[in-house]
């Protein structure tokens, strides 16, 4: 991040702190204009004897498959891109310079990328580089290629290629260990891998168990180690250059696929098992891509040419490659990041994106740099602040994002600060994010911050917000590409019959109406074909009458907005979008000594865990001895801060012997001497945890832990009256 003085910033505002006082012109421009109702319910389609709730939609259709012009396909949309954008920027990226600097975006045209593309793609066929694979009785055969690698140009030219020719991607995460790289390769029987420098080792060292493997194309100069390495492996290994020169001298007409061929493969993140891999097709990515198009186009939003895009969200994921679909369909270019996310702020300089999709966690950064510049600055400088943030705020509730006067004075000159001064819109949705850090966004960036909602098996995104709703707290309302409906869940407590959500007389909260909650099931053009060799699963998540079913707990709004409130599966996203599965951390903290039981909590706007913990009494005096701790009774031990420390410890040193992520541990642990048991309703009569009995009856430690980290999220927000 930045650094942004904030004396300087605020310095100018003081001379007319006073005249903004009384000024009551907040906005010189139009608040875009929203509906009465976000959503179409589709009259009697609800079945309340089944516990499923009406279906709610964009429009009565809610078919849209293609743009506007046709476009149906990745290559299709590229195309467009093409005829649209012409010599206009598509990709570009920084170069170091001899003083080690990177230097300023350097671009390639739209043409001269068509041109890339299409020569890659000769390449590939001439050199027999994706041949057709059997597949599974539920797929016809298909060409692949696997994409092994960072966001770069060289990955978009590849899928670009593949599209062109027919043929499927099968992206990795360049972070993936070298068992879920032996596993896709031999699950998929690909044979070439595009990936960089970096990546050779793990393809090198996986080779012995991957037979199908022969050929790897690098995107960077291949030193002769390397080909070395290579050799002894068994592993043919061109470069990327290489490749497009053998296509340029063997041109090929292009091969697309219609449609409903499958585009990509997207291995899901396997927290409770083997990942699994989704199969999207052409069709379901499109449906995405036209339907995001349709939604933000019902406003002021304007996207062309000469419009900028960084890309640094993993494009393992669908989510980034929809956005850079929309981008391409619009003419507009995208810029790449260094490739490393501590850097992310001298490319968002460097670049100043006006599109900017983001997660939670980098969201929430920008609220802690600035509230904490602010905090800093103190005085009459931070009053000045928070009468434009007051004033802003007010706005806000008049459909307002931007103010004639604070803009210019404050908010304008730290958004320019931060990268983000010419950006146009930021959209969010891998994770809930706190509703005051949203209203942050609008706030100091002046433009449309759009949260959504979606998950892979829905080729990233089934809810979008409209332009121009400045509520906070939802994640829209249905694309016009799928269906949603919510399903009771009784165990839990949902029902779609509900007309309240929230409500707790005995503390007070009031809560909020609405229109029933419930499991959100998705039905539409973007839902997948399912997990490739693996029918068991698909059949878990996908049901026979093609509804999606996504183990999140949702809530209608009485304007037909989707709320997410709890998760009916337990596994759970954290505020960075990792994916958390409490019972395997709960298997490893169980095997240390001092451990009896563990109850692992996160909450979905926290970067951390929390556990409470109850201690094995039968084993206290004896951890205490190897720690050099007087034994005491277990109430008086688990308030001891050297006890807690070094069960900690222990917990913290079984993680890392398991090889779980650091966000895998608790960041904070609670120790409680009274065991879980059937009688304090704690656990089932088969004795397992009940997770919300367990957060509701731990939820004064669970906020006490919380409130000791530091983070937004835990955070109430700067008080309006400093």
């Amino acid at each position: 991040m930045p650094e942004v003085n904030f004396k300087t910033v605020l310095a100018s505002a003081v001379v007319v702190g006073a005249a903004a006082a009384i000024i009551a012109h907040t906005n010189a421009s139009r608040p875009v204009p929203v509906p009465d109702s976000y959503s179409y319910v589709v009259p009697g389609s609800e079945d309340l004897d089944k516990g499923l709730g009406a279906i709610y939609r964009a429009n009565a259709k809610a078919d849209l498959t293609a743009l506007e012009g046709g476009a149906s396909t990745g290559y299709e949309v590229f195309q467009a891109g093409v005829k649209l954008g012409g010599d206009a920027p598509c990709m570009g990226w920084r170069k170091a310079e001899p003083s080690g600097k990177m230097g300023p975006y350097e671009f390639q045209t739209y043409n001269e990328v068509n041109t890339r593309m299409a020569n890659f793609a000769a390449g590939l066929e001439k050199l027999g580089l994706i041949p057709e694979i059997q597949g599974t009785p539920e797929t016809t055969p298909m060409k692949m290629l696997a994409l092994f690698m960072k966001n770069r140009a060289e990955w978009i030219i590849a899928e670009q290629a593949c599209y062109r020719q027919g043929a499927t991607t099968v992206p990795m995460y360049d972070t993936l260990g070298a068992d879920v790289v032996e596993m896709v390769l031999n699950e998929t029987e690909l044979q070439t891998v595009v990936c960089t420098s970096a990546e050779v080792k793990a393809l090198v060292s996986v080779k012995p168990k991957c037979p199908s493997l022969t050929t790897i194309i690098q995107t960077n100069e291949v030193t002769k180690e390397t080909l070395s390495q290579a050799a002894e492996a068994g592993l043919k290994i061109y470069s990327f250059e290489e490749v497009e020169k053998i296509g340029a001298e063997n041109p090929v007409p292009p091969n697309p696929a219609n449609s409903d061929g499958v585009a990509t493969f997207c291995y899901t993140s396997g927290t409770t098992g083997k990942a699994k891999g989704a199969l999207l097709t052409h069709k379901n990515m499109m449906s995405v891509i036209a339907a995001a198009y349709e939604r933000v186009s019902q406003g002021n939003l304007n996207i062309g040419p000469g419009d900028r895009h960084l890309s640094y969200l993993p494009l393992a994921h669908v989510f980034e490659r929809c956005v850079i679909g929309w981008v391409f369909s619009s003419g507009a270019c995208v810029g790449f990041f260094q490739g490393d996310t501590r850097k992310l702020a001298e490319d968002l300089a460097a670049l100043k994106p006006t599109i900017f999709p983001s997660v939670p966690r980098l969201l929430n950064r920008f609220y802690e740099k600035v509230f904490g510049g602010v905090k800093a600055a103190g005085g009459i400088k931070a009053k000045l602040f928070m009468t434009g943030y007051a004033a802003k705020q007010q706005g806000l509730k008049n459909g307002h994002v931007t103010h004639f006067l604070w803009d210019k004075l404050v908010f304008g000159k730290i958004a320019k600060k931060l990268g983000l001064g010419e950006c146009k819109v930021v959209i969010t949705g891998s994770a809930p994010i706190a509703p005051h850090v949203i209203e942050f966004l609008r706030i100091l960036l002046s433009c449309h911050v759009l949260e959504g909602y979606g998950q892979t098996e829905v080729a990233g995104a089934s809810t979008l917000q409209f332009l121009g709703d400045q509520t906070t707290g939802n994640v829209g309302a249905p694309l016009a590409c799928n269906s949603i409906r919510l399903v009771s869940v009784p165990d839990m407590g949902y029902l779609v019959t509900d007309t309240m959500h929230g409500k707790d007389e005995a503390r007070g909260v009031p809560g909020m109406p609405c229109k029933g909650r419930g499991e959100i099931w998705t039905k539409g053009s973007n839902v997948f074909l399912g997990y490739y060799k693996m029918p068991e699963k698909t059949e878990e998540t996908l049901d026979e009458d093609g509804w999606v079913h996504s183990g999140d707990i949702g809530v209608w709004t009485e304007k037909g907005q989707l709320k997410i409130v709890d998760r009916k599966k337990n596994i759970f996203k954290l505020a960075q979008g990792e994916y958390i599965a409490p019972e395997k951390i709960e298997n490893v903290y169980g095997k240390v000594d001092i451990v009896a039981q563990s109850f692992v909590y996160g909450d979905s706007f926290q970067h951390q865990l929390v556990a409470i913990v109850v201690p094995d009494l039968e084993a206290i005096p004896t951890f205490c001895k190897a720690h050099d701790l007087p034994v005491d009774t277990p109430e008086a031990l688990c308030k001891n801060p050297d006890f807690i420390k070094a069960v900690h410890v222990e917990m913290d040193t079984a993680r890392k012997e398991a090889k779980l992520f650091g966000f895998e541990h608790a960041a904070k642990i609670y120790l409680d001497p009274t065991p879980f048991s059937v009688d304090n309703d704690l656990l089932t009569p088969t004795f397992k945890l009940k997770r919300d009995i367990a957060k509701k009856y731990y939820q004064a430690q669970i906020d006490e832990m919380y409130d000791s980290l530091e983070g937004v999220a835990g955070a109430k927000g700067l008080k309006q009256t400093q």
